[in-house]
């Protein structure tokens, strides 16, 4: 193997050609290096955590020179191959590797397992990325934050999936409000799914405007808007109230508020039923579409144990009343949105009692 051309990366990831035992990611777009890594770990296990089939080392993990080729011979307690996962780039993880490429070359060792190292950015000169650019047993993949054409279609592809058509000026817009850093393009598009409802919800196209992306995307208020939530779903009153002060004097859009917390209610009340019919939380979360992603995950599932399904059933009916209310009762939605929070904080408290 050697380093995967731009143009080859897809179908490198999808098919994982035969006698790649080592795949090097690195780059400045850190998010897009956890991403890669994950989707050439799918080859060889589900769930990267799972404790039969996978490991994970850091730096500070590896403290000799043959303990990756260890890892790599070793036979698998549930059978079939192992991941490794090794995160860093250092002389340790350096070594260690070239020994493992060293083995593999050679043939005195015979793998079972796909060994997935993330690192940073590597110059050309780097000894990590030489020896994996130069053994037919590994590949380096470098990731670099999207721009241009590519960027406009990983937007245009991750819409489309929840049947969201994007109008031309939406998609600069959004677009332009978009770090170098693919977990944040991943956050953000989750953001704008959730103002508009996934599919599964809907039940119809849509398109999004300009409007849309201002609303849900608010370079100031976005991360705000998920502080609130995050505080009405947790039972922290206090610190909630706090929040809706400070967002009103920033302009946080309540509008955006009751939308994006009432498509999560409904995710966490399709878990909930879901785990309800039996199936396993973990499994019934991996379920959802869009999934949750990694920035998300931990205040997803504190929010599923305080919130069990009859109560999320209520918070699902009174936010679609609130919503209902500020259309057609003419009082400020902004006090109407509060209120809703409100008595989710409380709701959610009385749980954890």
């Amino acid at each position: 193997m050697t380093a995967i051309k731009t143009g080859d990366i897809a179908r490198f990831l999808k098919s994982r050609p035969q006698g790649t035992h080592v795949a090097l990611f690195h780059g400045p777009d850190q998010g897009l290096v956890r991403e890669r890594a994950a989707q050439l770990s799918k080859h060889v296990v589900d769930d990267p955590n799972d404790p039969f089939n996978a490991v994970e080392l850091g730096e500070a993990d590896i403290t000799s020179t043959g303990q990756l080729a260890d890892e790599a011979a070793a036979l698998s307690f549930m059978g079939g191959e192992r991941l490794i996962r090794v995160r860093g780039s250092g002389d340790h993880v350096t070594k260690a590797v070239k020994h493992l490429l060293k083995a593999l070359e050679s043939d005195e060792l015979t793998p079972n397992a796909l060994v997935v190292i993330e690192a940073g950015e590597l110059k050309k000169t780097s000894a990590l990325r030489k020896a994996c650019e130069a053994s037919r047993t590994a590949a380096a993949i470098a990731c670099y934050a999207e721009d241009g054409q590519d960027l406009l279609d990983t937007l245009r592809s991750a819409l489309k999936a929840e049947a969201l058509d994007i109008e031309e000026e939406a998609l600069m817009a959004l677009a332009s409000r978009l770090g170098e850093d693919r977990g944040i393009t991943r956050s953000e598009l989750e953001k704008l799914i959730l103002y508009k409802g996934t599919k599964a919800q809907r039940g119809e196209a849509a398109t999004v405007s300009t409007e849309d992306i201002r609303e849900a995307l608010a370079e100031s208020t976005s991360d705000a808007t998920f502080e609130i939530i995050d505080l009405a779903l947790g039972g922290e009153t206090s610190r909630l109230s706090e929040a809706l002060y400070r967002a009103r004097g920033a302009g946080v859009s309540p509008l955006a508020i009751l939308r994006i917390l009432q498509n999560k209610l409904l995710r966490l009340q399709t878990v909930q039923e879901a785990v309800d019919r039996g199936t396993a939380r973990e499994a019934a979360i991996k379920s959802l579409r869009p999934p949750v992603f990694f920035g998300e995950q931990r205040s997803f599932s504190r929010a599923l144990t305080s919130w069990p399904l009859p109560r999320l059933r209520q918070a699902v009916r009174d936010v679609y009343m609130t919503d209902l209310d500020s259309k057609r009762t003419g009082m400020p939605q902004a006090e109407l949105v509060e209120r809703a929070l409100l008595r989710l904080s409380m709701m959610a408290g009385r749980s954890r009692s």
